[in-house]
C-alpha cells in the first residue's frame, strides 16, 4: 500500500508511536497509544488501523494475555518519513 493511501487515523498511530520512542524493540502498550488518540478516533477505527498497519508490516506487536503492545519497524519509519515529507511539500 502506497503512503499515499494511508489513513488519518494509520498517520496518527504511526506518529504516535514515533513520539512515544515505539521503535525497533521498544514497544508501547496499546493503552497508551489509545489515550494519545482518545479524541481522534473511534474504537473499532483505531483497531483497525493497528490490525491494518501491522498486516502491512509498518508495525510490529507483542501480545500478552489481553495485553498488546506495538512498535514501528523499518519500514514503519520509512512509510512515516515519507508521509511527513510530503505534507512539508504541500506546504511549499
Amino acid at each position: 500500500m502506497l503512503p499515499d493511501a494511508l489513513s488519518e487515523t494509520q498517520e496518527n498511530i504511526l506518529l504516535t508511536l514515533w513520539k512515544l520512542k515505539g521503535i525497533g524493540n521498544n514497544r508501547v502498550e496499546e493503552i497508551q497509544i489509545r489515550s494519545e488518540l482518545s479524541n481522534q478516533s473511534a474504537n473499532d477505527d483505531l483497531t483497525s488501523a493497528l490490525n491494518t498497519l501491522q498486516a502491512q508490516g509498518f508495525l510490529a506487536a507483542e501480545s500478552n494475555g489481553d495485553h498488546s503492545s506495538f512498535s514501528l519497524t523499518p519500514l514503519g519509519v520509512a512509510i512515516l518519513r515519507k508521509t511527513e515529507e510530503d505534507k512539508l511539500q504541500e506546504l511549499k
